[in-house]
């Protein structure tokens, strides 16, 4: 009977009616028209539930992992944040940069810890970091930059690999003893190494049998002289542009 009370109304009425019946007359019975939002996800739930570590090798075939990797994007993986606070359990939280602290250099010219903001004596360290993800143990190889008090911690249990970088004057030994090796093993060899203006060494020669060479002496003095301008020094060597001694100020400066 009540329903066929109403169904000469329209739907204006009929919206009137029910609010009249629902919000005046019985008040708190609205209750029962809002739906369960218990299970309402933002798009920061969504990130978290789908977040990977690395993305290598991962299938995107839905929009929440489209929604993840879009974050992972936009994250700077070149030293990571270690959260230390539980180092005596040997347990180690590690996550990616966000662009705000690359632009105060947290993680690089900042301590790593997330709880540190020592500057100076940074060290940086090689951490194989193992994680549990979706249910699978996983491993990445890490850079983390710390002071000396959390890097004490990071070793709390086992001695992790530093990075030391060596200074020019180690790198121009370390490259010149290089060369002086391949010489050496091309000398021995019997072959001689071909260089180019620059003075590198491209590549060994093969040697020819000594008919071969016979015949090339005699072509040889058929050739006209070469002018004399027209010849380089091997080792001379080329003056550096603006753009080159910059990018190796930025080299020594930046780890």
């Amino acid at each position: 009977m009540y329903h066929r009370n109403l169904a000469h109304l329209n739907p204006y009425e009929l919206h009137k009616h029910l609010i009249n019946e629902y919000m005046l007359t019985k008040p708190g019975a609205t209750k029962l028209l809002q739906r369960d939002t218990s299970r309402d996800k933002t798009d920061h739930d969504v990130v978290r539930e789908n977040h990977r570590f690395l993305w290598d090798g991962v299938t995107v075939d839905s929009w929440e992992k489209q929604l993840a990797k879009k974050y992972y994007d936009k994250l700077f993986k070149e030293y990571c944040i270690a959260d230390l606070s539980r180092y005596k359990e040997n347990k180690v939280a590690m996550r990616w940069r966000i662009e705000k602290e690359v632009i105060v250099g947290k993680g690089q010219f900042v301590c790593g810890d997330r709880h540190c903001d020592e500057r100076s004596e940074l060290r940086s360290w090689e951490v194989n970091f193992g994680y549990l993800e979706q249910g699978q143990k996983k491993n990445a190889l890490v850079k983390l930059r710390l002071c000396p008090k959390c890097s004490d911690k990071l070793n709390y249990h086992s001695k992790k690999r530093e990075i030391k970088r060596l200074k020019k004057r180690d790198r121009k030994a370390k490259t010149s003893s290089s060369k002086a090796v391949c010489e050496e093993a091309s000398t021995s060899s019997g072959t001689k190494p071909i260089t180019d203006d620059s003075g590198t060494i491209n590549d060994l020669a093969e040697p020819e049998d000594q008919t071969e060479q016979a015949g090339d002496e005699k072509e040889s003095s058929t050739v006209p002289d070469v002018a004399e301008g027209s010849w380089t020094k091997g080792n001379e060597v080329e003056e550096k542009t603006r753009e080159e001694e910059f990018d190796e100020f930025l080299e020594d400066l930046l780890l």
